[in-house]
């Protein structure tokens, strides 16, 4: 199955927020800091063949130090 190019690149700052936030709060608690928006660089990227079309799931080094997993339609650059 062929891919689409990457939106962004490795390096750039985004700003990233989770599609679902309303799911993992309410599996893992009301955790007050899945709502608010993340902020880092992007360090790595890979395409995930599990679904229907593949997607880009972006590694994102955040600013408090925590790499996190975002795909292309949860990230913007601020």
């Amino acid at each position: 199955m062929e891919s689409s190019p990457p939106k962004y690149k490795i390096g750039t700052f985004v700003r990233c927020n989770y599609d679902f936030a309303w799911f993992y709060a309410y599996v893992y608690g009301d955790d007050e800091y899945i709502h608010l928006p993340y902020y880092g660089i992007i360090v790595d990227l890979a395409w995930d063949d599990g679904w229907y079309d593949m997607e880009v799931v972006y590694k994102v080094y955040c600013m408090d130090g925590v790499y996190r997993f975002f795909l292309e339609d949860e990230i913007l650059i601020p």
